[in-house]
């Protein structure tokens, strides 16, 4: 999807999501939203000269660690959007990307910041070589979400149990399962009908260690007070955490 710059450095796109892209009510999927972001922040930094073509050369891959999104209102189906990036602050190796969903009449939808981290392709550790990714601008922008290092509250005990594996479908470029489908992982959890008398209001996903395709999760899940809370495990270490709030 071709993008452009506004005049203060915010990469933007026109989109539409589809009826493949949404739940029963019409209303976009959380998984889609993720997509959407994902993509887009590969075009800007693609347009910047800082994207994956870039970053393999030099033995390196872009990974999210971390996203986090505030809902007004889900996007509906057939609906024109402006999708909003703009890279944030960084340092010691970490880089923050911020995002804005709005209607061209002006209502933001939603807005979201990511965190992310420059790898090592071979070694799939983080890379000492981020140097040339802090040429992309740091732009502000009103409204934006806080660009934090501070991670969120959880229960103590998560006493639900599941198990998933990631399987063929699900795995992205880099090997391992794609950032945007965690998300569904968890909302599979909800009790059936759930999604359908609630609307999402926040997301927060952390992801701490990489899911290759075949490999087991263990899914550790609480929900309380509209809230779930989402832990997965793999040889009993924790690879990722979502926390989903419901009205």
């Amino acid at each position: 999807m071709s993008g452009y710059f506004t005049p203060d450095q915010v990469y933007r796109e026109e989109t539409v999501f589809t009826a493949a892209e949404a739940d029963r009510k019409g209303r976009a999927r959380p998984d889609a939203l993720l997509y959407r972001f994902q993509t887009a922040a590969g075009d800007h930094y693609s347009s910047l000269g800082l994207g994956r073509k870039t970053a393999v050369e030099r033995g390196c891959f872009w990974a999210v660690t971390r996203n986090d999104l505030r809902i007004l209102r889900m996007p509906e189906v057939g609906e024109r959007l402006w999708l909003d990036t703009w890279t944030g602050r960084h340092g010691h190796g970490l880089f923050w990307r911020h995002y804005r969903l709005q209607i061209p009449e002006g209502e933001v939808l939603l807005r979201g910041v990511s965190m992310w981290v420059v790898m090592d392709l071979a070694a799939r550790t983080l890379s000492r070589d981020y140097a040339w990714a802090q040429d992309a601008p740091v732009v502000k922008q009103a409204g934006e979400l806080p660009a934090s290092f501070r991670g969120v509250d959880f229960p103590g005990d998560l006493p639900g149990r599941a198990e998933r594996i990631v399987t063929p479908e699900e795995t992205d470029e880099n090997g391992h399962l794609n950032n945007t489908l965690y998300v569904p992982w968890g909302t599979d959890l909800l009790p059936e009908g759930f999604a359908d008398s609630h609307a999402l209001r926040s997301l927060w996903i952390e992801y701490r260690k990489e899911l290759p395709e075949g490999h087991r999760a263990q899914l550790h899940f609480l929900l309380e007070n509209d809230i779930l809370y989402v832990k997965g495990f793999a040889s009993e270490k924790e690879c990722f955490s979502i926390k989903a709030e419901y009205v």
